[in-house]
C-alpha cells in the first residue's frame, strides 16, 4: 500500500487526510467519553447524575486506554508537518510567539468564562452551595474569597483548566517541540530514527506499552498524564517524515485488531476481578500490575490500529472535512460545561437516565453548533475560541491581532511557565 508521505529529505508532507478524519473522530468521542463520566458511578468527576451505574465503567475501558493518546499522536504530527518550515532559530521564535497566542488566549476564555459553571455545579452538588450563579461568578473573581478555600488548585487559587489541560499541555510541549525540532532533522538523528521505526510493529508494541509502564510506576498524579502524553506527542512528531512507520501499520492492520479485540476482555476481566474481590496485598499487587500492563499495552495497540485502519479506509478529502476540522476546537472547548449544565439543570426533575442523557447530549451538541455558528459570523473574535474562520485578514491586522493577543495571554503564559 502506498503511504501519502513525501519521502523526500526535509519535504513537507502530503495532507493527511485520515489523521484529519481521526481528529474529527477522537474529540467526538471525547464528547461521548465526558457525557459518560456523568454515569459512572466510582469514576470522579466535576458532577454526577443521580443516576450511577458499575456496569458503564466496562463501555468506558473501550475508550479510556487510548483516547488522549490518539490525539495526542495527532497533535505531535501535524505540528511537526508545519515546524518543518521554521528550521531556523528566528522562524522558530516567531512561530512560537504565535502559537501562544493560539493556544492560550482561548484557554484564557476558558479560564474565566467557559470552566466557573463546571465550579459552580461541583459546590452546588459536594457542599450544598445555595447562591445563584452570578453570586457566585461574582466572588470567582476575587482569588481570595473564603468560598473557594475548599477548592484551592489551578493555574490560580480556584481558577482551574479542568477539562482545559490539554491546552495547557500542548503549549508547554510546543515550546519543547520548538528547542529540539531542528535537532530532529541532522541526518545522523534521522537514521537512528529509521532505524527504530522500521522494527517490526510488535516490538515497537513492546517497546511504547513498557515505556508507558514505567512511566505509571515512577510518576504520580498529573505527571503521569502529561509524560504519557509527550510520549505520543514526540511520537507523533518522529514519524511525519517516515513512510517506513506508516507501512509497519498497513501490514499489521489485521492482527492488531485481534490483539486490541482479546486484549479489551482481559482488561475487562482484571478490573473485574480487582474492583469484586478483596486479595491480601501481595497478591493485590500482581493482580495491579497485570491491569497497568494490559492497560499499557491496549493504549498503544489501539492507536496504531486505528491508525492503520485510518490510513486505509479515510486517506481522502471530503467537502465538509475542513468546515469539521475548524469547528473541533471550539467545540472541544465548551462541550464539557454544556454537559454539566445540562445535567444540573435536569437532575430536579428526575426524568430516568435514558431521557436525561439523550437530552443532555442533545443540548451539548446544539449549543456547540450554535457556539461555533456564531463565532463564525464573527470573524474578527473567532481567535478567542480557536476558530479558523477563513476570513482574510491584512499582514497588518494579523499583526495587530497577535501583539494584542500576546499582550493579554503575557500573565498567563508566564504562570504557566513559573
Amino acid at each position: 500500500m502506498s503511504v501519502a508521505i513525501n519521502t523526500m529529505p526535509y519535504s513537507h508532507p502530503a495532507r493527511r487526510y485520515d489523521l484529519d478524519w481521526l481528529r474529527v473522530l477522537a474529540f467526538g468521542l471525547l464528547m461521548m467519553y465526558h457525557l459518560g463520566m456523568l454515569y459512572v458511578g466510582s469514576w470522579g468527576y466535576h458532577y454526577k447524575s443521580q443516576y450511577l451505574s458499575s456496569s458503564l465503567e466496562y463501555l468506558m475501558l473501550l475508550s479510556s486506554p487510548w483516547r488522549m493518546f490518539l490525539i495526542w499522536f495527532i497533535s505531535g504530527f501535524a505540528l511537526a508537518a508545519v515546524l518543518q518550515k521554521y528550521l531556523g532559530w528566528r522562524s522558530c521564535f516567531l512561530f512560537g510567539l504565535k502559537r501562544t497566542v493560539v493556544l492560550l488566549l482561548p484557554l484564557l476564555v476558558g479560564l474565566w468564562l467557559i470552566v466557573p459553571p463546571q465550579l459552580y455545579a461541583e459546590m452546588v452538588q459536594k457542599d450544598g452551595l445555595e447562591l445563584s450563579y452570578w453570586q457566585f461568578y461574582r466572588a470567582f473573581f476575587d482569588l481570595q474569597h473564603p468560598l473557594f478555600d475548599d477548592y484551592q488548585r489551578g493555574v490560580w487559587p480556584h481558577v482551574d483548566v479542568n477539562h482545559l489541560w490539554f491546552l495547557r499541555s500542548l503549549w508547554t510541549f510546543t515550546l519543547l517541540a520548538l528547542l529540539v525540532t531542528p535537532l530532529l532533522f541532522l541526518k545522523p538523528v534521522r537514521g537512528w530514527l529509521e532505524a527504530l521505526f522500521s522494527l517490526p510493529l510488535h516490538w515497537q508494541l513492546v517497546l511504547w506499552s513498557s515505556l508507558l509502564l514505567l512511566i505509571r510506576y515512577q510518576f504520580s498524579g498529573d505527571s503521569i498524564r502529561e509524560l504519557q502524553g509527550l510520549l505520543f506527542f514526540l511520537l507523533g512528531m518522529l514519524v511525519v517524515q517516515l513512510p517506513v512507520f506508516w507501512q509497519r501499520l498497513s501490514e499489521a492492520r489485521s492482527w492488531l485488531g485481534w490483539l486490541c479485540g482479546l486484549n479489551y476482555l482481559l482488561l475487562c476481566g482484571l478490573y473485574f476481578i480487582i474492583n469484586q474481590t478483596e486479595f491480601q496485598p501481595e497478591l493485590m499487587q500482581g493482580r495491579l500490575f497485570a491491569l497497568r500492563l494490559s492497560f499499557s499495552v491496549q493504549g498503544v495497540a489501539v492507536t496504531c490500529w486505528l491508525l492503520a485502519l485510518a490510513q486505509y479506509y479515510l486517506n481522502r478529502p471530503h467537502r465538509y472535512l475542513s468546515v469539521a476540522n475548524r469547528a473541533v476546537f471550539p467545540c472541544y472547548l465548551l462541550h464539557q460545561t454544556l454537559l454539566i449544565v445540562a445535567a444540573l439543570w435536569l437532575t430536579p426533575y428526575a426524568l430516568g437516565a435514558w431521557l436525561e442523557a439523550t437530552l443532555v447530549l442533545l443540548f451539548t451538541v446544539f449549543g456547540s453548533f450554535c457556539f461555533v455558528w456564531l463565532f463564525w459570523q464573527l470573524p474578527w473574535f473567532a481567535a478567542l475560541v480557536g476558530l479558523k474562520t477563513g476570513y482574510e485578514f491584512t499582514a497588518r491586522q494579523r499583526a495587530f491581532g497577535y501583539a494584542l493577543g500576546l499582550l493579554l495571554v503575557s500573565p498567563l503564559a508566564i504562570t504557566l511557565l513559573l
